[in-house]
């Protein structure tokens, strides 16, 4: 299995497919209706988002997700959830002074790819690129499970905000810290920072966005 960050059309209509398949069919979190090209997307896939996809031995997709960048639009987590004041969460997890947000994390299941693997791979691919970046917080909304596990495996998610049913599911906004999240793997949980730390067929290198 393989990491790409999707740039050419057609790999991003892959992630669109993909996500039209789960979101809207599945799910039915989405209506189908609206996608009548069968490729879910929206206004962030256009303006301001870098997509991730995993593509399995055969070249087939096997999951997709994407970081969300500032830009004009706010990011959803803003949108959709109350959200404890910014100044506060300053004091908590320090200056936050460029955020990306994760976004469309999908990872339907596999024949021969087992689901955490993938979760895994996709987590790495946009962690190292966001550090490389230079960002200092990533925000999420999860599915309370999801939120969980993410928790378990070892990555200091907080809750950051009131959680509320949304896309199907009760959802968790929450805030995962970068400037300071290796040091403290390291110390904490070292299995996981030599996971996210180890040689692995690279991912393209991203430009400065």
């Amino acid at each position: 299995m393989k990491i790409v960050l999707a740039r050419e059309a057609e790999e991003k209509r892959s992630a669109y497919r993909l996500r039209f398949e789960v979101m809207c069919q599945n799910l039915d979190w989405l209506p189908s209706e609206e996608y009548p090209s069968g490729e879910e997307q929206d206004e962030y896939d256009t303006r301001q988002s870098i997509i991730f996809m995993a593509f399995d031995l055969l070249g087939g997709c096997a999951g997709t997700s994407r970081l969300i960048i500032p830009g004009d639009l706010a990011f959803p987590i803003d949108t959709h959830f109350d959200l404890i004041d910014k100044k506060i969460l300053e004091e908590r997890y320090g200056r936050m002074d460029y955020c990306v947000e994760v976004s469309r994390f999908i990872v339907p299941d596999h024949l021969f790819l087992k689901h955490h693997e993938i979760t895994l791979k996709l987590c790495k691919a946009m962690i190292m690129a966001s550090i490389r970046m230079g960002v200092t917080h990533m925000l999420v909304s999860a599915d309370y499970r999801f939120f969980r596990l993410l928790r378990m495996i070892g990555f200091h998610l907080s809750e950051i905000g009131e959680p509320k049913f949304y896309m199907g599911s009760k959802t968790i906004p929450g805030v995962l810290p970068l400037h300071d999240l290796l040091p403290v793997l390291k110390n904490r949980k070292p299995s996981l920072y030599d996971y996210l730390t180890a040689e692995d067929e690279p991912v393209e290198e991203m430009v400065t966005v």
